[in-house]
């Protein structure tokens, strides 16, 4: 996923509920996010936003129980405690959905970040929900000013089986256990659903009225199918066939078969290349170049921080932490690695670049990198270098970077 379809899927899930208000903690996560927008970043911003609304969620809960009577107080404890067990279901299948995306060879990191802001939402939901009731019984004695037949009908009968067939389906899409995972979450919301809707019930006065609570629980039906059918087109997305999972013998999700290899990083301790990279040593004694990894002095190369002509060099091999690069004037020599960088091609909105285990296109992701940051080279292969990105927060992503979004030149001949 780029830049521009991730926030939008940011923003869709931050907003996906009815209560879309601006809050502190929603704008405490986007300054996170903001500062640090890179996969593992924003995935941390997440869970730092989940546990927050965690807190918000006790302190409204607590909060509602003070203003409600005493019948109200046992109807929200009660359907409180079937909005646990659902919320941990609810996170075991967002996090089934999401994984079987990111194990397919089309998944991106990207759907980790995805995964950690569904879960968070999840919470977030529940928080604004008690939020709003809250709100209501500020304003005076609550009232449901909609209307509603007295009795079931074809559309509300509809819309329960609507939430088992999504349900169902989804099941049918992802994994093995994917039947089980999304019948558990199934039920678990069932529950939840039924006790939120005796909940509204006396919460609205409407005890005795056998009409509301068949409308309060369609509402809820109709955002439920809502839910689902997002996350059956978030595996449609990520590489879903409508007819791949659901073939009998068939175990996992996708139009390929999902990735299954190994995910560590194939990183040699040698090797050969050929690409572009310029020098970045602190040192304002110079950078020395050797006839051989920890070898004789060769050439020792000035210190230039104000200077924009910068020090560009061959990367042709490495061994270990050295790499062996061959100067502008021919001159051939042994470099330690962590004074040789190059840039990200990432000028263009939204651009980013993907860090892969391995020097293929489709490699499994490491994470993403957003912006014309700078690199350090540790070694390569062919075209592809082997790169390690510091973020100013401190966390490390190493991984392999594809020619194209290689620059061994910000300042004249990448842009």
């Amino acid at each position: 996923m780029r830049l521009a379809a991730a926030v939008a899927l940011i923003l869709l899930l931050l907003c996906g509920t009815a209560w879309c208000e601006v809050h502190p903690i929603d704008a405490e996560i986007e300054e996170c996010m903001n500062k640090d927008p890179s996969t593992q970043g924003t995935i941390q911003c997440a869970n730092m936003g989940k546990k927050k609304w965690d807190g918000e969620l006790n302190r409204v809960y607590n909060e509602l129980m003070k203003l409600l009577p005493k019948e109200g107080q046992g109807g929200l404890r009660t359907a409180q405690r079937a909005w646990i067990p659902w919320r941990e279901s609810e996170f075991k299948l967002l996090g089934a959905v999401y994984l079987t995306i990111y194990n397919n060879l089309d998944g991106g990191t990207m759907w980790l970040v995805a995964n950690a802001i569904a879960e968070m939402e999840v919470v977030r939901g529940r928080t604004l929900e008690l939020l709003g009731y809250i709100s209501e019984l500020k304003k005076g004695k609550p009232s449901f000013n909609g209307t509603y037949p007295a009795a079931q009908t074809k559309e509300q009968l509809d819309a329960a089986l609507k939430v088992k067939s999504e349900s169902t389906r989804l099941g049918k899409a992802f994994g093995a256990n994917g039947e089980v995972i999304a019948k558990e979450a199934l039920d678990s919301w069932e529950d939840f659903r039924n006790r939120e809707a005796a909940f509204q019930t006396v919460f609205y006065g409407k005890k005795g009225d056998r009409g509301f609570p068949l409308h309060s629980r369609m509402l809820m039906n109709v955002e439920r199918v809502k839910k689902l059918q997002g996350l059956y087109e978030d595996l449609r997305t990520g590489g879903l066939k409508e007819d791949g999972p659901e073939k009998k013998g068939k175990e996992n999700a996708g139009g390929k078969e999902p990735f299954k290899g190994d995910r560590t990083l194939y990183q040699p301790s040698e090797g050969t290349c050929d690409f572009g990279a310029y020098i970045i040593d602190p040192d304002p004694k110079g950078a020395n170049v050797r006839d051989a990894p920890n070898g004789k002095l060769v050439r020792t190369l000035p210190w230039q921080p104000d200077d924009p002509a910068l020090i560009m060099v061959t990367v042709t091999g490495f061994k270990g932490k050295w790499l062996s690069v061959v100067l502008h004037d021919g001159t051939k020599g042994w470099i330690f690695s962590e004074l040789v960088g190059m840039s990200l091609r990432n000028y263009a909105p939204g651009a980013v670049a993907v860090l892969r285990t391995r020097p293929e296109e489709n490699a499994p992701a490491v994470g993403d990198i957003f912006g014309d940051e700078e690199v350090t080279v540790l070694g390569g292969e062919g075209k592809w270098a082997l790169v390690q990105y510091r973020h100013p927060r401190g966390h490390v992503l190493t991984g392999w970077l594809e020619p194209e979004k290689q620059c061994d030149n910000p300042y004249t001949t990448c842009p």
